[in-house]
């Protein structure tokens, strides 16, 4: 029987409650067993609170987005196992293209749809050099891109927003070329926020998926193998420090119910992020994130991990 650790809510409560209390004034592998596992499908996916456009003005004078992001993260578990993890770093460059619907008054708020492409690159042990091996092989072989799709549509009501989302992902690995997952998904999220004084805001809220997957394991399981429904709850506070920073400690909750006929999995998994960001001009921002996330999982072969991160981004978007 798989060993059950707790899951560390004391120690994140610990690291982040102070932050919490500041006055207002002062303001994603292979596994060691080999078991076919998903990595996450866009950056943030595990670690974030879901959509955040209730933190920041949404004007929308023109429709067309185009982004972009880098994310050099150094995490102590870099593949995910349960015992013996190894340090190294996992780069992730991503760009995206969205286009925006005028906003019509619709059930008492006001109603918009998107829809977008995005383009990702997955890049282990980058900085730690080409030869770095983990577990006797070279960590670079975990190298992937994914590209997707995506349509949402978004309801906004003075402190409410609602979202569901239909995407289309598909995830290459970069040493074989050879597309090992493909997904359409049904997402949804609903979050509230309040402003608690001069310079902070809560955000309180969830989002879930129903993930119907096509997992290629050369044969060895089911190709449904990793249809899943998660569901989140989600903790934020934006809290502003002097005219340019935002530093945002959060918390989240994910469960996960494999629901393949021949399986039978229930993940939990508990992040803490503490952001800090920074604008770099008018198009650009910049982030500083440490995290925690454990992972429990009642699956024998799937590893229960713990691990820490420590990142650097920055961000970029043009409206035109």
């Amino acid at each position: 029987m798989k060993h059950r650790s707790p899951l560390n809510w004391r120690l994140i409560v610990a690291i982040f409650l102070p932050v919490l209390l500041v006055p207002a004034s002062r303001a994603q592998s292979a596994t060691a067993s080999g078991q076919a596992t998903v990595p996450s499908l866009f950056v943030g996916e595990l670690d974030d609170v879901g959509p955040q456009y209730l933190l920041i003005a949404q004007p929308k004078p023109h429709r067309w987005q185009l982004w972009a992001d880098l994310e050099i993260t150094a995490t102590s578990n870099v593949t995910l196992v349960e015992t013996d993890p190894a340090t190294s770093t996992l780069t992730v460059a991503q760009v995206g293209l969205n286009r925006d619907s005028a906003r019509h008054a619709h059930w008492g708020g006001t109603l918009g749809w998107q829809v977008g492409a995005q383009a990702q690159a997955y890049r282990y042990g980058f900085l730690a050099g080409e030869n770095e091996k983990v577990n006797l092989v070279e960590i670079d072989r975990n190298n992937f891109a994914l590209g997707g799709l995506h349509a949402r549509l978004d309801w906004q009501s003075g402190p409410w927003y609602a979202a569901v989302t239909a995407r289309a992902s598909t995830l290459r690995a970069n040493a074989t070329d050879h597309t090992f997952y493909e997904e359409l998904a049904t997402e949804w999220a609903l979050f509230w926020q309040k402003p608690l004084g001069a310079g902070r805001t809560l955000v309180l809220g969830g989002d879930g998926a129903m993930r119907f997957s096509a997992t290629d394991s050369f044969g060895l399981l089911p190709h449904d193998w990793n249809n899943r429904i998660e569901q989140s709850i989600s903790v934020l506070l934006d809290q502003t420090i002097g005219t340019r920073w935002h530093l945002r400690p959060s918390l989240r909750y994910l469960a996960s119910h494999y629901t393949a006929a021949e399986r039978d999995r229930f993940d939990q998994q508990v992040g803490a992020r503490l952001a800090a960001t920074c604008p770099l001009g008018r198009h650009a921002e910049m982030r500083l994130i440490v995290g925690f996330d454990h992972r429990e999982s009642s699956d024998p072969l799937v590893p229960d991990f713990q691990k820490w991160d420590l990142g650097l981004a920055a961000s970029a978007q043009w409206r035109f």
